[in-house]
């Protein structure tokens, strides 16, 4: 029995039929031997501590796995990132470094680490073991695509599996992975049902349990949001759910709070976020509903290029060399972006609001108009700084994924990691190419490090000394990571990038 596909993401059984005393209803029946494949690997391929015999997956009682996806769904579904501690691309070190961070100023150290255990429960797999020595793998959702991710983990006792699978990641499309869950969760609940135990879990009855969530809709935007549902009312100024639908933008018979440019750009703002941003961002929604012109033949070209890259800073980077070749800008400097931006129909806002690190607000709706929001930060209040938000906006309408017809973000250290980077990677290469480091005839390695040289490059090319740095380190033109860094000590005060 097999759901999926092996080279993306499969879940294989072979059901078991055990003579063995069973005393927890859970365990009594629908057991297997489990697989889990993900990209062409089985994650579930052991050996047992002291044995040479490998064995192609794990023997357990499929129902407290399943029962763990269906209580878990919505967040796995909706929850993005944690709403209390700035994510990581990797979930793994997301999980590892919250384990290591102390409590911020006022919250208490049981209740950090009891939000930190609530995340880690919603989704890593070895949460819904329930005594089963399985894989550790996490599921993170980021807007259509989910990012698996695995890595070792030793269980105590003579006879613990050891797991050959080491460490590794893919993303995969949401919908395709959903319907694998969706399909295993459903035969599970049908095993149970004719085993006379159908009373075991509420959701057992239905057919495709796993999407029947009757979850209230403000629950759902409060864990994508990561807001709580009292806040949410407070600050779109409803007294009802169809109220706080009308106010951020989303329909009134959608299950996702994530179709609006609103919320899209609320998850992606901290908690303590300055209070005056969310006017921004329902002036911002306003904004792209008026009809206008953004180019989708543009979207259409950044997009295409950026699915060659295999990271996200490889994706921005294919991305924003396709866009300079379609507007014939070859390795030449943008002398001003607020231009570029106004010719692909993108409107300026400069907010005003001061802000710590939340340098933009952006946001489109298919058929309607892009925004982009500036707010002020130390960093945006330098030309250089202000510049790479309004490219990194630039990137995310260009290679971020509509959703509901409206596209929504922000730059902080909540963004989505993958889109945070990617537009961060195709700001440094719209803003400063390589094919323009080699007009200056610095592609020699560390011909740019020289001071001058190093300069010269910021000031053409308007950018801050850690972009310049970074810039090309990631291109192979300095030999040392020493050499960058230096650089950007010695150029990266405010006087010295401006």
């Amino acid at each position: 029995m097999q759901f999926g596909d092996r080279n993306t993401l499969a879940i294989e059984l072979h059901p078991l039929f055990p003579t063995w005393e069973r005393l927890y209803a859970p365990e009594k029946t629908a057991w297997s031997t489990f697989a889990l494949w993900v990209g062409g690997e089985n994650l579930c391929r052991n050996i047992i501590e002291g044995t040479e015999s490998v064995r192609e997956g794990i023997n357990v009682p499929l129902a407290p796995l399943a029962d763990w996806l269906v209580r878990s769904w919505a967040f796995l579904e909706f929850e993005e990132r944690p709403s209390r501690f700035p994510p990581r691309l990797s979930p793994v070190i997301t999980l590892r470094r919250w384990g290591d961070a102390s409590p911020p100023r006022g919250v208490d150290a049981d209740d950090w680490m009891e939000w930190r255990e609530e995340w880690w429960s919603r989704h890593f797999l070895l949460a819904g073991a329930d005594g089963a020595q399985l894989p550790s793998v996490a599921f993170l959702r980021s807007a259509d695509v989910v990012r698996i991710e695995w890595a070792p983990v030793r269980f105590n006792g003579a006879r613990a599996p050891r797991f050959l699978a080491q460490r590794g990641h893919i993303l995969l499309p949401w919908e395709r992975s959903e319907a694998v869950f969706a399909e295993f969760v459903a035969y599970v609940g049908g095993w149970l049902r004719e085993e006379g135990l159908a009373e075991l879990y509420p959701w057992v009855q239905g057919q495709d349990p796993l999407r029947a969530s009757d979850m209230p809709f403000l629950d759902l935007l409060s864990i994508y949001t990561g807001r709580g549902k009292d806040a949410l009312l407070s600050w779109a100024g409803a007294g009802s759910e169809q109220e706080v639908r009308e106010r951020l933008g989303l329909g009134l018979d959608t299950r996702d709070p994530g179709g609006s440019v609103v919320t899209q750009a609320l998850r992606d703002l901290p908690p303590e976020a300055n209070p005056r941003l969310e006017a921004e961002l329902l002036n911002l929604h306003q904004r792209t509903l008026r009809g206008g012109g953004f180019d989708p033949r543009l979207r259409s070209a950044a997009r295409d290029a950026a699915g060659a890259g295999a990271s996200p800073e490889e994706s921005g980077y294919l991305a924003a060399d396709e866009v300079r070749r379609q507007l014939g800008l070859d390795g030449q400097p943008i002398r001003d972006v607020d231009s570029l931006l106004s010719t692909l129909e993108v409107a300026i806002v400069d907010s005003g609001v001061e802000c710590t690190r939340e340098g933009m607000l952006v946001g489109a709706r298919r058929g309607g108009s892009a925004s982009a929001v500036v707010n002020l930060t130390p960093r945006t209040r330098m030309s250089w700084g202000r510049r790479f938000e309004l490219a990194r906006a630039l990137g995310h309408l260009l290679l971020g994924s509509f959703r509901d017809d409206a596209l929504g973000g922000a730059s902080s250290a909540y963004s989505q990691p993958w889109m945070r980077r990617r537009s961060g990677a195709f700001a440094a290469e719209l803003l400063l190419p390589t094919a323009g480091v080699r007009a200056c005839d610095l592609s020699d390695l560390d011909a740019a490090a020289d001071p001058d040289a190093f300069n010269t490059l910021m000031h053409e090319f308007g950018v801050g000394a850690r972009t310049a740095a970074y810039q090309l380190w990631n291109h192979g033109l300095l030999s040392s990571a020493e050499i960058r860094d230096d650089l950007i000590d010695r150029f990266g005060s405010p006087e010295a990038s401006g």
